[in-house]
């Protein structure tokens, strides 16, 4: 029942009584007057009449003081429900919804031309954060990050709109000062806020829009300045970025690639290359399957186009699933040969890279240890211990795990003895250096020396003259990619290729290279 419908119910309790008293006073006062020959009788209907009326008044006044007082609660509980819809309760910023209102209000319709420069600022990381240091840090982190905006902003509405997304309105539009501003809120960030006797630095990314420059409504302020924002985090992170109309133009690109990329895998535009990784003698031990986009206009585009676009969205894990798929059909026109796959670290961050696996090895009647998963190295050094969990499920499940792009980041030799991995192949660049570098020289050959004592298999990629293969092998790699073996190539063409090699393929190069 409502405040208002229990004050009614009460009152109207009361109000009966009162009327019953009166009723009773009305009709004593009613015998007094009658009675005129009975002075008793009158002075007793008086009696019953005076008391009758002063205890009416005093039930009037009760009623009045409680009716006082349940409005009174009434309001304050009002009151309550508005600030919990209004204040975020751990952060003490608004909330999303009247964020938004406020926004939109300031903002007005076109005609009032109003300035207001709208920040969007994300917490860089929070996750690891959560995972490292537990959830009362994070929240810590984020009731940090609302007090220094309030200091730093004394003029701006600040607003919680996700996890840990946060928006400031700022009723003006000088870039200037609010970069300025955004500046020392990032400094305000990086000097840390204190865990445990140590200062922990966080980190905050944050994109800015302009009204009326960029934009006259709340809602389209808001995608431009997450557009920013995402500019921002995609640089690095850590940064302050505006928008510009560039980024407008960007998006519309991706969408329409991210539509027609939807489109080619129902209407079978995408194949699955294959490139030989073979043994020492140079005889095929596996391929590696990589993916093409066969456009009907475009003609065939290279993943490094539309992957990234992919990896932006979920349809990276229907491109994952069409990509495994397509190899577990393939794999039987290579026998006794394995095939290794790209997963993207963007599918390592949902469970559903396991299940889909495990659904289409049972589906398709084919066994894990027929497949490497191949992961980068920068998917490696930010692997949270949910992406380790992941890789630990699909290596039960029998996949191998290969660490690719090894030496372009900062994967040091510790993580191979820390990740659930069973080979490495190192980068082109240290192998295309082998021949006067002797920096990559030391670095090939000691990777080479952890990765037998660990028994891990330790691939050269890029590999596209024979002496690269050579000093390769001199180093200690066990396996070897690249052009001096054969180029990517659709799959009946590398069935053929792989068939018909009855000499090792390096051979089959070396020759082919000095008939050239």
């Amino acid at each position: 029942m409502s405040i208002l419908a229990t004050i009614k119910d009460h009152s109207g309790r009361i109000y009966r009584g009162i009327q019953a008293l009166l009723v009773m006073s009305i009709a004593a006062t009613g015998l007094a007057a009658f009675a005129l020959t009975e002075n008793t009788s009158r002075a007793g209907a008086l009696a019953v009449s005076v008391a009758s009326t002063l205890m009416a008044l005093l039930v009037l006044m009760y009623m009045r003081s409680s009716v006082v007082q349940r409005l009174q609660s009434a309001a304050d509980a009002e009151a309550e429900k508005h600030r919990f819809l209004t204040v975020d309760a751990m952060t003490g910023a608004m909330t999303r919804r009247y964020f938004i209102e406020a926004l939109g209000d300031w903002l007005g319709g076109l005609r009032n031309r109003r300035q207001a420069s709208l920040l969007l600022i994300d917490l860089d990381h929070f996750k690891q954060l959560n995972d490292t240091f537990g959830h009362q840090f994070g929240d810590l982190a984020l009731a940090h990050l609302v007090a220094e905006a309030q200091r730093i902003f004394e003029d701006g509405v600040i607003g919680r709109l996700g996890g840990d997304e946060f928006g400031i309105m700022v009723p003006h539009g000088d870039v200037a000062i609010i970069s300025k501003d955004a500046r020392r809120l990032l400094d305000a960030m990086r000097a840390g806020k204190r865990h445990e006797g140590k200062i922990i630095p966080l980190s905050i990314s944050v994109g800015v829009a302009l009204a009326p420059l960029h934009a006259s409504n709340g809602a389209e302020l808001m995608l431009l300045a997450d557009l920013a924002l995402y500019e921002s985090k995609a640089a690095g992170r850590g940064r302050i970025t505006v928008f510009d109309e560039e980024m407008l133009s960007d998006k519309r690109y991706r969408r329409l690639v991210e539509r027609e990329l939807r489109a080619a895998v129902y209407l079978g535009e995408l194949e699955l290359h294959y490139q030989p990784i073979v043994d020492p003698d140079g005889s095929v031990d596996a391929l590696e399957g990589l993916i093409r986009w066969r456009h009907p206009v475009r003609g065939l585009i290279s993943p490094a186009e539309f992957i990234p676009i992919a990896e932006r969205s979920t349809l990276i894990d229907m491109i994952g699933e069409w990509v495994f798929k397509r190899a577990c059909a393939d794999v039987g026109h290579f026998p006794g040969r394995r095939i290794s796959i790209n997963v993207s670290g963007e599918q390592l961050k949902r469970d559903e890279i396991v299940t889909m696996c495990d659904r289409i090895l049972r589906e398709t009647g084919r066994s894990a240890s027929q497949f490497v998963i191949e992961i980068t190295e920068t998917v490696a050094t930010a692997a949270t211990p949910e992406v380790l969990r992941r890789l630990e499920a699909l290596r039960g499940l029998g996949f191998h795990i290969a660490l690719d792009d090894f030496g372009t980041g900062h994967c040091g030799f510790n993580y191979l003895k820390s990740l659930p991995i069973d080979s490495v192949k190192i980068d082109r660049s240290y192998i295309r250096s082998l021949a006067h570098d002797q920096v990559a020289q030391i670095f090939v050959s000691a990777l080479a020396q952890i990765a037998r004592i660990q028994d891990i298999a330790i691939v050269a990629e890029g590999v596209e003259t024979a002496e690269e293969f050579t000093l390769a092998r001199a180093a200690g790699c066990s396996r070897f990619q690249g052009y001096f073996f054969g180029r990517p190539a659709p799959r009946d063409k590398a069935s053929a290729l792989c068939a018909a090699a009855r000499e090792p393929l390096a051979l089959t190069a070396r020759q082919q290279e000095m008939m050239a």
